[in-house]
């Protein structure tokens, strides 16, 4: 009995560690801030090649060249979660919320909602 306990759990923490990598940072639309894309865009790139210390100084740059865009927030924080920063993670997602202007991608991320505890609507 204690093998098949273990068994679940270990089942339960592949999946729980799946849901985060189904979750791929937000691009920014072309009418962007252009330093703010050009950032955004150089750290998604880092983040498909896992060098995720590159990616988060990228997103930092973009974040500084605009901070309201709700998708910079939401890559920081799966960023942060890459690097096992929760606490900063759920701070950014929070400020995704804020500056997401209606954006389903971050307003419905199973991945923000659950570090939000956030309950669908």
């Amino acid at each position: 009995m204690k093998k098949l306990f273990t068994i679940i759990g270990a089942l339960f923490l592949v999946l729980a560690g799946c849901e985060q990598d189904t979750e791929f940072p937000l691009i920014l639309l072309p009418t962007a801030e252009p330093s703010s894309k050009m950032c955004n865009d150089r750290g998604i790139d880092h983040y498909r090649q896992k060098d995720y210390q590159s990616v988060l100084i990228d997103f930092v740059q973009a974040r500084t060249a605009d901070h309201t865009a709700g998708e910079i927030h939401f890559n920081l924080a799966l960023t942060r979660l890459k690097l096992g920063e929760e606490d900063k993670a759920r701070e950014s997602f929070r400020l995704a919320v804020k500056h997401a202007y209606g954006n389903p991608k971050i307003l419905q991320s199973p991945l923000l909602n659950r570090y939000l505890n956030l309950k669908k609507q």
